[in-house]
């Protein structure tokens, strides 16, 4: 039955090994996503057509699944549909930090990614798309 979901993968034998492959995934999502909107942003400081931009590279070596994915609708604006809103990354990029705290594993890539987050929580943009983290380079722009 979960085969129709997607790839069933044994994470491990220990009880919490499933919950130590998702804070992984996360940690990544949170990264790509914050270097994403950075990356976006930044775009749009030189000067250049974002749109242009972001097709030139999304294929590329610089590209990842969250770029290719979130990259349109954060060029669409506050207004874009939401699939993930910025509630969760603040949540889910929190409890990457807390395990990694716990574990002794400096991670301030998450980190980073996370004050992000939360700096776009703080601009009330909690119930926003994702993807909206570019909102908080557009202001420092």
């Amino acid at each position: 039955m979960l085969s129709t979901l997607g790839k069933v993968i044994d994470a491990g034998e220990k009880i919490g090994d499933g919950q130590s492959f998702k804070a992984v995934n996360q940690l990544l999502c949170s990264v790509h996503l914050a270097a994403a909107g950075e990356a976006l942003a930044f775009a749009g400081k030189l000067g250049l057509d974002q749109s242009k931009v972001f097709e030139s590279v999304a294929g590329g070596a610089g590209g990842s699944w969250m770029l290719s994915d979130r990259g349109p609708r954060m060029l669409e604006g506050l207004d874009a549909e939401i699939t993930s809103a910025i509630s969760i990354f603040v949540k889910d990029s929190g409890l990457v930090a807390q395990i990694a705290d716990a574990n002794g594993f400096d991670a301030p890539l998450v980190n980073a990614a996370r004050a992000r987050f939360e700096k776009a929580a703080a601009a009330g943009l909690t119930s926003k798309d994702d993807s909206q983290v570019i909102q908080t380079y557009k202001t420092e722009a």
